[in-house]
């Protein structure tokens, strides 16, 4: 044969054939071809694995370059394919120039050539050379399919978990109807049935319930965003006086917040030739659809996850498994509506540095059975607003590492309940002024010593309400050891100590007075008066005199002995002296007159001396 090798002179030698190996061991696209007229159908013949590799033919949007351009694989075993021969008539260099679809009308033939063949021979390990004959391996597996892309049998999801997927083995593939070779369906067309649309009745894209659409469909993720929130009742509440706790309580009130998220449906409406598709083999999908009114762009993972754009610029996600996304730089985002979000398990967000949140209105942090902690523990906490408020249900807790400072230009504690303050160290209560009020019983008890220091005075009332059921004693100071001691400093002009029975002592009164202590003891309408009683000894003593006097009368008695003394005793006057009774009386036993008639002259000298000696030096009467 005679031919000329110069490329272009030669003419133009085309074919056809069918790929029946696409494991090129020098990962260059190459295939191995069956040509049609070149090559028998016989395999015995001619096995696979003596057909010719096949160069493809890259557009030129490819540079085929070391790192750059497109991978140049994309036929499958069963592609008919078309090209030409790069030397011509000697035939030995064949080029694949592209793919012919079409529709097929009988399944693979095993062990018959321009058919797939991988259920012929073993599964070699075509994908990697000997070093030492520079040539594909010659050992493999048995026949498995197995090794080949597939659509998964099944999809299982979890919510927090990857998604489940499981695949067919060799021998389901081998049972699926001959669909485990190329072509997979017989009496349609090879080309996409995401391209073909409804309007070609053998797609049955909408209605096949093994299709992406009707899967995506049947498989929408759907949940209600909820967020309750009741002002507590104290917003409301109002006080003794009837006054409110805040003057704008209608700022705490907030509506629940209840919002359906539902993953819209796909819009999925092609019209054949509009919808540009590329389908792999194992069940990904990418759509450029440019149908009119039902533009989209979608991007379909076997497993479900797919990112699609709606026609009117709507953007769906929907990752089955896990979702990562890694930023080193910045990421701004701008969301000019609302922002709904629903995560069923835990949230987590770490800022390493500042982190801000700000609200044009309302903020809720809010935990329906949890926890809810705000820390600092190297710096400030700072929570401030126009109205604070802090309510538990249960148990407030506050408590510092060194001290608690309240700064108010007023403050209203209301407590229901039972109030405790416990204080371990020192307890200091400073006040412009200060009302202490219990509507029950009050109690102030410390192991150590209790002062209180006035400035003012100090007045103190008492109602004693438990008179009616019997008890009389408004208020008792009991020392259990020790003395009680009343003092007052002033004793020239103002001090003193006054002890009332009535009011201003209009019924009685104890009276220690200034100035330098004067005592008034006061019964002014007692029937009793004043009683002075010891069980032993009671003594009134003065140390410049003592007086006792009655308006009417006054009486010294006693039971035993009464007992007078004093270095000058006057009993109404001080002109008559008293008389000593028994001396007086002696004398008066004992005296005669001179005269032998009777008394009818003076006293005998011998007693007139003696009986001067019977008055009393001491005590005198009126």
């Amino acid at each position: 044969m005679k031919t000329r090798y110069f490329q272009g002179l030669d003419g133009y030698v085309w074919w056809n054939g069918v790929v029946e190996d696409r494991k090129d061991p020098l990962f260059l696209g190459r295939c191995r071809v069956r040509i049609l007229g070149w090559h028998t159908e016989n395999k015995t013949q001619l096995p696979t694995s003596d057909l010719p590799w096949a160069f493809p033919l890259m557009p030129i949007t490819s540079a085929s370059q070391t790192g750059v351009g497109q991978a140049p694989v994309g036929p499958v075993e069963g592609t008919w394919v078309m090209g030409f021969y790069r030397d011509g008539e000697l035939a030995q260099e064949p080029v694949m120039v592209g793919t012919l679809p079409g529709i097929p009308e009988r399944f693979a033939k095993q062990n018959t050539g321009f058919y797939d063949p991988r259920l012929d021979e073993n599964d070699r390990n075509k994908n990697s050379i000997d070093p030492t004959t520079k040539r594909a391996k010659t050992t493999g597996t048995t026949k498995n399919l197995q090794s080949y892309p597939f659509p998964p049998k099944s999809v299982s999801y979890k919510a927090g978990r990857e998604a489940i997927i499981t695949d067919y083995t060799h021998d389901e593939r081998i049972a699926l109807s001959s669909q485990s070779l190329y072509p997979r369906e017989l009496d349609k067309p090879t080309t996409s049935i995401y391209a073909r649309g409804e309007s070609d009745s053998t797609s049955n894209v909408l209605s096949d319930s093994n299709s992406i659409v009707q899967r995506k469909l049947q498989n929408v993720l759907s949940d209600k965003l909820t967020v309750s929130y009741t002002p507590n009742k104290i917003v409301t509440q109002t006080l003794r006086s009837g006054d409110s706790y805040f003057t704008d309580s209608t700022s705490f009130n907030s509506t629940n917040v209840i919002k359906d998220i539902k993953q819209p449906s796909t819009p999925y409406a092609s019209v054949y030739p509009f919808n540009h598709v590329y389908e792999s083999e194992s069940g990904h999908l990418v759509e450029i659809d440019d149908t009119p009114t039902k533009e989209r762009l979608h991007w379909y993972h076997r497993s479900g996850t797919f990112t699609e754009f709606h026609p009117a610029g709507n953007r769906v996600d929907r990752t089955v498994g896990h979702r990562y996304n890694m930023t080193t730089g910045n990421q701004e985002s701008i969301i000019q509506g609302d922002e709904l979000k629903v995560v069923t398990k835990d949230a987590y967000l770490d800022a390493g540095g500042k982190l801000t949140l700000n609200s044009s209105q309302d903020m809720k942090l809010i935990s329906d059975s949890g926890n809810v902690i705000v820390d600092s523990p190297t710096l400030n906490t700072v929570i401030s607003g126009k109205n604070v408020l802090v309510a538990a249900s249960d148990t407030l807790v506050l408590k510092a590492g060194t001290k608690i400072i309240r700064d108010d230009d007023s403050a209203n504690d209301v407590v229901k309940g039972n109030y405790e303050l416990n204080v371990q160290g020192g307890y200091n209560l400073s006040a412009g002024k200060l009302s202490l009020g219990s509507m029950g019983a009050m109690n102030i008890s410390t192991f150590g010593p209790l002062s209180h220091t006035v400035t003012g005075n100090s007045e103190e009332t008492i109602a004693n309400a438990e008179v009616l059921f019997g008890n009389r004693n408004a208020k008792t100071i009991r020392a259990v050891l020790g003395k009680i001691v009343l003092e007052t400093v002033d004793a020239i002009l103002t001090g003193g100590i006054q002890l009332n029975v009535g009011p201003a002592g209009v019924a009685g009164q104890i009276a220690i007075k200034a100035p330098l202590g004067d005592i008034d003891i006061l019964s002014n309408t007692g029937p009793s008066g004043v009683n002075i009683r010891a069980t032993t000894l009671a003594k009134l003593k003065g140390l410049v005199g003592a007086e006792v006097e009655g308006t009417a009368t006054a009486k010294l008695k006693s039971s035993g002995l009464t007992q007078i003394e004093g270095g000058l005793i006057t009993v109404g006057g001080t002109s008559s002296p008293a008389l000593l009774a028994k001396d007086f009386l002696k004398i008066f036993s004992e005296h005669y007159h001179p005269s032998s008639v009777g008394p009818t002259g003076p006293l005998h000298p011998s007693f007139a001396s003696r009986l001067i000696s019977t008055m009393s030096k001491k005590v005198f009467l009126s």
